[in-house]
């Protein structure tokens, strides 16, 4: 991630000096810019916060959004002309995208881990000036109580730290999966795959509308929208109805990538499973349920599992959270296999071990539900 982030900061710089050589020696260039903040105003300002805007607010900011959209162009809207060169230039182009994933669901350690968490507001506060860091009311005073405090923050608790840890990420959890969808959707050859995961809005037909994430155009002619995620119906609908082109949601399967509750981190891709993706060989290399399963070959097999192994099944003890499993609720979850390993959980009255499910641990793969029928 670092060298690519290296190389957008030298483009921002790059046009940074064309800009300031021009506003010191041009004089109409100046002139027009000076217009602009004249007749612009205040919306000048607004324009500008659309490109980093301090904070989360139904108010109009989204900083976690714009983050998001940043590291999406990144992969959608340059690299891929890297990818679209060889198969073999794709190849590697999707162990970029897969270990990227991993390290985006990283970031999301922030929320259970203070120290990490402290050392990063700590380095945002050294390179972002307080009034566009803190331009949402009160995030200033979170940020300094955060600073002082253990807390861990869950997905259903402690707000307001949740919306402001939150913005100051980049959609941890929603640009991993949209990265993983349009990977998924090349790979699968289903048709031209044309992410919208930039645009917003669509102008030109009266009231602007939100398009899908992805449109997907096949050699029948036939056009599909594809939108991530199953709560936007009356979006997709409104999309539809305006333009005749078909709308439905897609998901990652089992809802990936999953929360471990014992430790709250996210679970991610394990180096032999991004490798076989790369090379294509992942999907012959299934059990016949559809699962990898990691073995001695693997170079994070610990001699019983691999350390990136999922546990799916139930748990009887503590949670990130604080709360307390016990061990008999009827809903499975997904764990890390090395978290819960010498755990156990009620079965019929007793406890059984979660080890005696080591034959059963198996690593998450990329799979996209809801596009088997096109």
């Amino acid at each position: 991630m670092k060298t690519v982030l290296e190389k957008l900061g030298t483009s921002v710089d790059h046009l940074k000096c064309l800009d300031e050589i021009f506003r010191e020696n041009n004089a109409l260039y100046l002139r027009i810019e000076n217009t602009i903040t004249a007749t612009l105003g205040d919306d000048f300002g607004d324009i500008a916060r659309e490109l980093y805007a301090g904070g989360k607010a139904r108010s109009g900011l989204h900083r976690q959004m714009i983050l998001g959209d940043i590291i999406e162009y990144i992969f959608s809207g340059r690299a891929y002309y890297y990818a679209a060169k060889s198969e073999e230039n794709f190849r590697r182009f999707a162990t970029l995208v897969l270990y990227s994933v991993n390290q985006l669901l990283l970031f999301d350690t922030i929320t259970v881990d203070p120290q990490i968490r402290r050392a990063y507001i700590e380095k945002l506060e050294e390179v972002i000036p307080p009034e566009q860091l803190y331009e949402k009311d009160g995030d200033r005073e979170l940020a300094q109580e955060l600073k002082r405090s253990d807390v861990v923050i869950s997905q259903d608790a402690c707000e307001p730290y949740d919306a402001f840890v939150d913005s100051l990420l980049p959609k941890t959890l929603g640009a991993p999966k949209e990265l993983v969808v349009f990977l998924e959707l090349i790979r699968l050859n289903k048709g031209l795959v044309i992410p919208l995961l930039l645009i917003q809005r669509l102008f030109g037909d009266g009231k602007a509308i939100a398009p899908p994430d992805f449109l997907l155009l096949k050699r029948n002619r036939e056009i599909f929208g594809l939108e991530l995620g199953y709560s936007k119906e009356g979006q997709s609908r409104e999309f539809s109805v305006r333009t005749s082109i078909p709308t439905f949601g897609v998901d990652l399967a089992n809802h990936m990538h999953n929360r471990c509750p014992k430790c709250g981190e996210n679970i991610l891709y394990c180096d032999t499973v991004i490798q076989k993706y790369a090379d294509g060989s992942l999907w012959t290399s299934l059990s016949p349920d559809g699962k990898f399963r990691c073995d001695a070959t693997c170079q994070n097999f610990n001699g019983r599992f691999c350390t990136f192994a999922n546990y799916y099944g139930k748990y009887a003890g503590d949670c990130f959270y604080g709360a307390q499993k016990p061990g008999d609720d009827r809903k499975d979850m997904h764990y890390h296999a090395q978290c819960v390993i010498d755990s156990s959980y009620e079965f019929r009255g007793r406890p059984r071990n979660i080890s005696d499910h080591l034959a059963e641990f198996f690593s998450q793969i990329p799979v996209v539900e809801g596009i088997d029928s096109i």
